[in-house]
């Protein structure tokens, strides 16, 4: 079902239906006059006609001369072939026809009335108007007889069927005058309203330049300059909203590059704090473990020396037994052993005091590789170096970070061999770092990691045998870089393996670095 939204289309389709229905209206009534008025006329001239010839028959009726009767109705009837008369005579016998004989058998006998009458008949598919008029003596109601009169209006009736159609198209012809101006007006009308519709959209989608020009000089003039005034109030409205909208994004995005840069101050901070943190706890951790191990270390080595020398007292005399002389030699060697393991845990509290000279730290990891790599059992192992040509000068004790350097990368080859990788490794790589005040010493392997890497500097914990690992050798290093002033860590990385890293200063241009 068509919808009619548009004022221009309702405006159209209300003026043709009133064209419509008035000129269809108008053509029915004209049609209906006319055929009226044509058969009015006509039964007035016939009906006249009729009582002519019956004032002109009377005569002939009273004295019997229908021979004049007959040649008066074939007169009449000359230049008529369609009309016909009949006469009767008083008794209603039929006295005279004419016309055509096809009429003559259908129409008689007939009906007559007794006075002047008339109707409309269709004879033999053709219209006809059909008049009895009574033949009466001059003062008297005697009827000497009757005159039927039929008179053929069919050629009347096409010359009204012609107008009739002629009509209609006249009235075709008005419609489509009237559509045409109907259109046009209509267009000359809604215009305005279409311009004032297509601004209206344009604003709505957002095209506030945009302005109408009417230049009707009438209501619709009007409402295009209120239209354009409401239109530039608008885009000035809007630039200034747009203007703030700017403003506060641009006041927004700095607001929030201020927040992220103070976030990521506080995340640097928190990192530094957490980092800084866990530092100081493990320096007080391994502060409070060296000094109660090195308390216990020089407790358990006093007397220890005193077994120690009663053993080699009782060993050397001459009443001894061989059995006995045997469990004096195995005292001795466990003894040794605690001995060993006592020196050892001396170490977790580095000297101070050592002596300590400028170090050039390539050429000592140089050395250190070289002498690893030469041993039998690390002969088919990968080591691969990364170390400048150029002196990376650092102050320390040389037996002590060769002790360090040299025990963390026999760990990582250890772990490398526990866990039978498959094309192990271990890299050392040696570099300044991004100030260029340090020496960072990296050593990487792929021999599984930690597990548990937060312990990885407490004294005596170890994932190896006791038999073998005391679990003290990172615990020592950790103690030495410290001492060193320097920086150790340790994080699994993505080789499936542990890096080591470790930080010590770089001397100045003046030498040592206090």
């Amino acid at each position: 079902m068509i919808k009619f939204r548009s004022i221009r289309s309702k405006l159209v389709l209300s003026f043709v239906l009133i064209n419509l229905i008035f000129i269809f209206i108008s053509t029915i009534f004209a049609i209906n006059s006319i055929n009226r008025f044509h058969r009015q006329l006509i039964k007035q001239n016939f009906t006249r006609w009729a009582t002519d010839f019956e004032a002109m028959a009377e005569p002939n009726f009273t004295y019997f001369n229908y021979m004049n009767l007959c040649s008066q109705s074939e007169e009449i009837l000359k230049d008529k072939p369609k009309d016909f008369i009949f006469l009767f005579d008083s008794r209603d016998l039929l006295i005279n026809f004419s016309g055509p004989e096809k009429i003559r058998q259908e129409l008689n006998p007939l009906p007559l009335p007794k006075k002047i009458d008339s109707r409309e008949i269709e004879i033999q598919s053709s219209p006809y108007y059909l008049i009895s008029v009574p033949v009466l003596i001059a003062g008297s109601d005697t009827i000497w007889g009757h005159i039927v009169f039929g008179f053929s209006f069919e050629e009347s009736q096409r010359l009204i069927s012609r107008m009739t159609t002629i009509l209609a198209i006249v009235a075709v012809g008005l419609l489509a005058l009237a559509l045409i101006t109907i259109v046009l007006v209509t267009k000359r009308l809604t215009q305005p309203v279409e311009i004032l519709k297509s601004g209206l959209e344009k604003i709505s989608n957002g095209n506030f330049a945009y302005r109408i020009h009417l230049h009707s000089n009438d209501e619709f003039s009007f409402l295009g300059s209120q239209f354009n005034e409401m239109a530039e109030k608008i885009q000035v409205m809007m630039t200034e909203i747009e203007d703030s909208q700017r403003q506060l994004g641009n006041q927004v995005k700095a607001r929030t590059r201020e927040l992220d840069e103070s976030n990521n101050k506080l995340q640097l901070a928190m990192q530094e704090l957490r980092s800084t943190q866990q530092s100081i706890i493990q320096i007080e951790k391994q502060k409070s473990l060296t000094a109660i191990v090195s308390g216990f270390a020089h407790e358990i080595n006093n007397p220890l020396t005193g077994i120690l020398g009663y053993v080699d007292l009782m060993a050397i005399r001459e009443d001894v037994t061989p059995y006995l002389k045997e469990k004096l030699l195995s005292i001795q060697k466990q003894a040794l052993r605690i001995k060993n393991i006592i020196d050892q845990l001396s170490q977790l509290n580095p000297d101070s005091d050592q002596a300590k000279l400028d170090i050039n730290l390539s050429n000592l990891l140089s050395k250190l590789i070289k002498i690893i790599v030469s041993k039998p059992e690390n002969r088919n192992f990968l080591i691969e170096k990364e170390i400048p040509d150029e002196e990376l000068m650092i102050f320390g004790n040389h037996f002590s970070l060769w002790q360090v350097f040299d025990g963390i990368i026999e760990n990582a080859i250890e772990s490398v061999k526990e866990n039978n990788v498959q094309n192990g490794k271990v890299s050392v790589i040696l570099k300044k770092s991004l100030d260029r005040q340090y020496a960072v010493v990296d050593i990487i392997d792929n021999g599984g990691g930690f597990k548990n890497i937060e312990k990885a500097f407490d004294p005596f914990y170890t994932t190896k045998s006791r038999t073998q690992k005391k679990g003290i050798g990172l615990s020592i290093a950790y103690n030495i870089i410290q001492e060193h002033h320097g920086k150790i860590s340790i994080v699994n990385n993505d080789r499936n393996g542990a890096t080591v890293c470790i930080y010590l200063k770089l001397t100045n241009e003046n030498g040592r670095n206090e």
